[in-house]
């Protein structure tokens, strides 16, 4: 990223911003200036008792029987939002939908391999958990690995 500062007469500064405005870097960035950050903490639910987690925790969310629980360490949690939400609120905190209903924390990524289908497996750090990428994610997984960098 390119970064230029002009002094220049005006009541207020000015910031202005070319290129790719949709890029996760951009949002940040944007997110950060305006002091409208998405939130950092996030309430589960488990056996009638709410929890309170930092979003960093989660290693991904998953759509399952009309419900959307997210995985943390060796224990899952509900979650009260759909997934839509819950990709729109994590997408600038590390997360990208990896399929119909899972959203994976890219920070416990440990690797990927092809599958003979055109899907990716997608291998976490804890080294047993593996995730199927599919087709029609793994352009956008690519691409946001790349921003991301």
């Amino acid at each position: 990223m390119k970064v230029i500062l002009e002094q220049a007469e005006l009541n207020e500064p000015e910031i202005i911003v070319r290129g790719n405005t949709g890029s996760v870097q951009v949002q940040r960035i944007v997110e950060l200036l305006s002091g409208k950050q998405s939130a950092q903490k996030m309430f589960f639910f488990k056996d009638d008792r709410e929890y309170v987690f930092d979003i960093g925790d989660v290693i991904y969310f998953e759509a399952d029987n009309n419900k959307i629980y997210a995985h943390i360490t060796d224990d899952m949690y509900e979650v009260r939002y759909k997934l839509y939400e819950l990709e729109s609120i994590c997408r600038t905190k590390g997360f990208i939908r990896i399929n119909k209903g899972v959203i994976v924390n890219i920070n416990y990524v440990s690797s990927v391999e092809a599958e003979f289908s055109g899907n990716l497996r997608l291998n976490l750090k804890d080294s047993k958990t593996r995730l199927t990428i599919s087709r029609k994610y793994v352009k956008s997984f690519r691409k946001y690995i790349m921003e991301e960098n």
